[in-house]
């Protein structure tokens, strides 16, 4: 398990045991922002991989 599919599991978890609707809001938004980020943290890495195997940028 990834540290991000953690976080996701937690903060899923956490919304399904929130009673107060304000609360559950916020941790399904934070479960929206956790997805968002991991999927930056990927785009960027392929960015890097991409611009190091660039032969012409060397």
């Amino acid at each position: 398990m990834t540290e991000t599919e953690w976080l996701l599991e937690q903060a899923q978890q956490l919304a399904d045991a929130a009673t107060d609707y304000g609360q559950r809001a916020q941790l399904l938004a934070l479960a929206d922002f956790i997805q968002a980020q991991a999927t930056r943290l990927e785009q960027a890495e392929g960015e890097l991989d991409g611009r190091a195997w660039d032969h012409e940028r060397w």
